[in-house]
């Protein structure tokens, strides 16, 4: 739990960092920061780490839209051609997001964020409420309907690979960093105290919403705790059932602003920033036959999540901001220190200056380690299936 909330805070410092870098040197979007802080000529790295890892993001989303979906329809008695998963997918992938995908702003998606937010608060909610009641313990209202993978196991001992999975997960869970500098744009006034004020509380309650959501599921399933912690409840438990409306919603919404931060970072990368809406349009159709097509086949969010977190998270939160950070305060003190002494400003090198060395290491302890352990657990998981067969 504490491990969350701190990861949660990291990355909100790291999210200020961005901003404060932001504010330096003027830069219009991630990109540019570096652009502007390391040199144009590596700006294709934090692109190409946006661009993929926005990508994944809309593969995990196709992934929960399929399984939240088709536990949502068994939950309601719905049966027939729309309680096939890979069906229901592929309806949805159609008729609703390709439409919101080909909108021509998304400036109306700000509007059902809030009601992704009531979503997330009162799946918090249903959880604690369930485990306090015992209704998945032994004896329990709903024990005997819980799916196989999910029968509650807990453990004696203390296992450091399911950490550092569990750490490189969390990568995903606060990431939103390439979208910092258009926020700064966006306030007024454009100080870097006004966006501090913004973003600690807002990155604080999202880890402590997180964090209740993750240990009421641990407590009540253990390590069965299936990745999307969903699909551990009964199809049957009518409030499980809201809960994953409430979700689906949020994540039905939230897959085209995830999906704009891809073709954003495509555009970009091709030097076609401009593209007409016929080109955009196209991006749309081939992203979506694209994820979807993933979603079909595969199934495990957990190593997905964990993996593209551990690597394309920990540069895009902690590794990036933090050189640009460090790039950035250096020129400005270096800059200072070549005036004449009656115009220097006195700047320094200060304790976030200091402080971004040891996010730096943090971010490659984490890419390498976590990225090696998920890899590594799932080796082991097919070389387990190979031998049962």
């Amino acid at each position: 739990m504490y491990v969350q909330l701190a990861f949660s805070m990291m990355a909100g410092h790291c999210y200020a960092l961005i901003g404060e870098v932001t504010l330096m040197t003027g830069a219009e979007s991630y990109q540019d920061a570096w652009a502007k802080t390391m040199g144009p000529q590596t700006a294709w790295m934090p692109g190409f780490a946006v661009m993929s890892q926005t990508l994944v993001a809309c593969v995990c989303y196709s992934i929960i839209l399929g399984d939240l979906g088709y536990d949502l329809l068994r939950g309601l008695g719905i049966s027939g051609w729309f309680a096939v998963r890979n069906n229901l997918l592929a309806f949805v992938s159609v008729t609703m997001l390709l439409p919101l995908c080909m909108l021509r702003s998304f400036a109306m998606l700000a509007y059902t964020s809030m009601l992704g937010v009531m979503g997330v608060v009162y799946t918090a909610v249903f959880m604690v409420l369930r485990k306090v009641e015992g209704s998945y313990a032994p004896g329990g209202q709903f024990y005997k309907s819980i799916p196989a993978d999910s029968i509650p196991s807990f453990g004696t001992r203390f296992e450091g690979v399911k950490t550092l999975i569990l750490m490189a997960t969390l990568n995903t869970a606060f990431q939103a960093h390439y979208d910092a500098p258009k926020f700064v744009g966006m306030m007024q006034p454009p100080t870097l105290a006004q966006f501090n004020k913004l973003v600690f509380p807002s990155f604080l309650a999202a880890g402590t919403v997180s964090c209740i959501c993750m240990v009421a599921g641990f407590l009540t399933f253990g390590g069965n705790s299936n990745g999307l912690i969903l699909n551990s409840y009964a199809s049957t438990d009518k409030l499980a059932v809201f809960g994953r409306l409430g979700i689906g919603a949020s994540i039905l919404f939230g897959y085209p602003l995830a999906f704009n931060g891809f073709r954003t970072g495509l555009l970009a990368s091709t030097g076609n920033s401009k593209a007409p809406q016929s080109t955009k349009d196209l991006i749309a159709v081939c992203t979506l036959v694209f994820t979807t097509g993933v979603a079909m086949v595969l199934r495990d969010l957990g190593f997905l999540a964990s993996f593209a977190g551990a690597v394309l998270g920990s540069c895009i939160i902690y590794i990036f901001p933090a050189l640009m950070h460090i790039a950035a305060t250096k020129k400005a003190v270096e800059a200072d220190e070549k005036l004449h002494p009656n115009k220097q400003l006195g700047l320094t090198y200060s304790a976030r200056y200091q402080m971004s060395y040891g996010i730096l290491a943090l971010g490659l302890s984490l890419c390498i380690l976590g990225g090696s352990v998920s890899y590594l657990q799932v080796c082991d998981t097919l070389s387990c299936l190979v031998g049962a067969h």
